[in-house]
């Protein structure tokens, strides 16, 4: 089973066991994302500051990441769909209950070429 943590916890037992550490909260410190990732792993981080920012340019794994969430956007996306104008390619699909051995397929040998991995809820 897959470690759930809490704000605060010890990252010392999950030492190197993730390609990427996605800190979404902002309070992860920098010294505690790295000892959490697997060599070549990436630190990404959604709460910017000077600080990440400076890191962020520097080489290495930590990278800072700024969206401007737009309704205008989300509106035509959604205009579209309705109006059967999105085309995207569906590979498979598969109910939740099966969800993580394809998951995890999915991570191994990458995302497949002739299209995308949907999961429904039923």
């Amino acid at each position: 089973m897959d470690p759930t943590v809490e704000f605060g916890f010890d990252p010392a037992p999950l030492e190197g066991r993730f390609d990427l550490v996605f800190d979404t909260a902002g309070t992860l410190s920098a010294t505690a994302a790295r000892l959490l990732l697997k060599p070549g792993g990436r630190i990404l981080d959604i709460v910017p500051t000077p600080v990440k920012f400076a890191r962020s340019a520097l080489p290495g794994p930590y990278k800072v990441l700024i969206a401007n969430p737009s309704t205008n956007d989300l509106d035509v996306v959604t205009h579209l769909a309705a109006q059967g104008g999105l085309r995207i390619p569906i590979a498979r699909t598969v109910p939740l209950a099966d969800a993580i051995p394809v998951l995890t397929e999915l991570e191994r040998h990458g995302t497949p070429k002739n299209g995308k991995l949907i999961v429904t809820a039923g």
